[in-house]
């Protein structure tokens, strides 16, 4: 990967700012007055984000939504202290780029917690067919993710990191099956570049009582560790005891490289590539529900621990 420079247009750093402006708003009223800030994962700071992120529209590869959605992404995790890299490609003359948010120093194994941030050019399984040709707004498919990434670049305690950690925001991702895109670009051309320790792929993890069933193409030992621990810290009745349906999404391409996974992924969203895929379906406990045990097994070293198991 290289550090690649971009001009940034004017367009989108005035929407850039009003977003950002809006965030600044609604965050301050979740800070007590005249304490210190609290550093935890707060789900009510996610759901902010993700409203961010829905303000600014669809966000379709390619569009200029998409490179503001990449600037709120970078100004995010440049404030929070995290160094940046960007991995720019494109496909059928259209230009993408991944963003990579990397702490826990120069060494030592790479843990990837990766999303999409891209949306969906058609809301091809509308129930209504005069709808399908419109965008998708992405709000679970798309900015669940990216707010949970987003509010642990601010809460996650990087000097207790055991490990490197890289925030992986990846793009060209919600258009796969439609003519002309292929499935999962921004996770092909990241794994093409690196290979991590392992990789933890959220997607669809912010509706209203969403709850998450194991991925049968996942890493099993790596899986259940996540699941079990997830359970300890009070979140048995979300995360199931029980394997769900085959769902192909990023996390195949980096179980198809031979890097340990863990997907954190709702299977049966009704609202998936629909024009009903909006913010306000969307639920703060939810994306507590995710952000709160990911944080603590960040930041507890717990994947450090099993390894061994998986290198051999």
């Amino acid at each position: 990967m290289r550090i690649v420079a971009r001009w940034p247009r004017v367009a989108s750093l005035i929407m850039l700012a009003l977003a950002l402006g809006y965030l600044a708003w609604l965050g301050w009223g979740l800070l007590p007055q005249n304490q210190v800030e609290d550093r935890r994962f707060r789900g009510q700071r996610a759901l902010t984000w993700a409203q961010a992120l829905c303000d600014i529209g669809p966000r379709p590869a390619g569009s200029q939504e998409a490179f503001m959605t990449a600037d709120l992404i970078k100004k995010q995790l440049q404030d929070q202290g995290w160094e940046i890299r960007e991995q720019s490609f494109a496909h059928q003359s259209i230009q993408l780029q991944n963003i990579v948010g990397m702490a826990g120093g120069a060494d030592g194994p790479v843990l990837v917690i990766a999303t999409h941030y891209d949306t969906r050019l058609l809301s091809d399984r509308d129930a209504d067919i005069a709808q399908r040709e419109r965008p998708t707004m992405g709000a679970n498919d798309g900015a669940s993710g990216v707010s949970i990434l987003l509010e642990l670049a601010r809460s996650l305690d990087k000097a207790r990191l055991q490990h490197r950690v890289w925030l992986v925001f990846l793009d060209g991702e919600a258009n796969a099956g439609l003519p002309k895109w292929e499935g999962s670009l921004g996770a092909s051309q990241f794994v093409s570049a690196i290979k991590p320790a392992g990789a933890i792929y959220l997607n669809r993890v912010g509706a209203n009582d969403a709850r998450f069933m194991k991925v049968p193409d996942a890493t099993p030992i790596f899986q259940d560790q996540y699941w079990k621990q997830a359970q300890q810290w009070g979140y048995k009745a979300r995360y199931l005891d029980q394997v769900g349906p085959t769902i192909q999404d990023a996390h195949t391409v980096f179980m198809a490289a031979d890097i340990p996974t863990v997907a954190i992924i709702q299977a049966d969203d009704p609202y998936y590539h629909t024009t009903e895929d909006i913010c306000s379906r969307l639920d703060a406990t939810t994306l507590e529900t995710v952000g709160v045990p990911l944080e603590a097994y960040l930041e507890q070293g717990d994947f450090f621990t099993i390894l061994p198991v998986l290198n051999k």
